[in-house]
């Protein structure tokens, strides 16, 4: 049953918290986040930063269908898990309001469109349309399904890093995505080439929602999705991603090591500047070359291979 009605709701936070609040956001059914006078989720990369000091103003739109009084808890909660990340700042869930389909979600369409990675991958929005040429690959994403549409600091850093193995001839044939939320690194590696792609997430509905897309990009029968816990899956892989907090990094360090082939790389993300020491300090004890380290916007990506 299509909606013709959507709950939105303001919320306010610090702005090193956006793509943190969004990931949450959209575990409990968030179709859509704006964040002031610019698109948050979206196909093109914003040129100016959010001042890392100031606090913004998001506009989330959930199904109406969704229980109201559940649905504030929930997203009350989900602010308070975030807070003592950043002391001292502000998570404020203001009133929500009703608001029709007409009111934003054709208007929504003029914030998207198709972006380039590296040199033979485009992603895509559905109702764009687009002609590969010789050797593109097309991978059709919609935003505000999941967290990770390839424009966020951290997913983009993350499918930088393997689209350039692929661009340099350096094509992995295995890799595991941990976190895996919309699926989009995954559904990117197996586009591309690689032979045998895991994804994994501890969250049913991320996985669900990445099956959706793998589905929709006829790759579901190349990738496997599972909610299996990290220390639960076998075998090793030419490349791991971990795009997840930098405290979670810190705890899977030894795991992701331990996933690696010999001369495979770590790609990892979801990690704030200013915790950049301590990730490498956890990495440093493991038989790893530190790569290159990229930035976008307040993230980083850490590259290492294995020695």
């Amino acid at each position: 049953m299509k909606n013709d009605a959507w709950i939105l709701f303001k919320i306010t936070v610090p702005a090193p918290a956006v793509d943190l609040v969004c990931e949450a956001l959209s575990l409990l059914h968030c179709t859509g986040t704006l964040v002031e006078k610019r698109d948050l989720d979206t196909f093109i990369v914003p040129d100016e930063e959010l001042d890392p000091h100031s606090n913004v103003h998001l506009q989330s739109y959930f199904p109406e269908d969704l229980n109201l009084t559940e649905l504030k808890s929930q997203i009350e909660q989900a602010l308070d898990e975030l807070r003592p990340l950043f002391p001292e700042r502000i998570f404020q869930l203001g009133e929500e309001q009703q608001v029709k389909q007409e009111d934003w979600a054709e208007g929504w369409k003029q914030h998207f469109s198709s972006m380039r990675i590296g040199r033979n991958l485009i992603i895509r929005p559905s109702w764009e349309a687009y002609t590969a040429a010789t050797n593109e690959k097309v991978l059709e994403l919609d935003p505000g399904m999941a967290f990770g549409t390839g424009s966020h600091g951290t997913t983009l850093l993350c499918l930088e890093a393997i689209v350039d193995l692929f661009d340099r001839g350096q094509p992995p044939q295995s890799l595991l995505d941990v976190g895996t939320g919309s699926g989009i690194l995954a559904m990117a590696a197996s586009l591309l080439g690689a032979q045998k792609v895991v994804a994994c997430d501890i969250d049913p509905l991320a996985c669900e929602v990445a099956l959706e897309n793998c589905r929709k990009n006829n790759l579901h029968d190349k990738i496997e999705i599972t909610t299996d816990l990290l220390e639960q899956l076998p075998g090793n892989y030419d490349v791991v991603v971990a795009n997840i907090l930098a405290e979670e990094n810190i705890r899977l360090a030894s795991q992701l090591f331990e996933h690696l082939t010999p001369g495979g790389y770590l790609f990892l993300s979801g990690i704030l500047k200013e915790k950049q020491n301590m990730v490498c300090e956890a990495f440093d004890q493991h038989p790893l070359e530190l790569k290159s380290i990229t930035e976008q916007d307040e993230w980083i990506c850490l590259s290492w291979q294995r020695n």
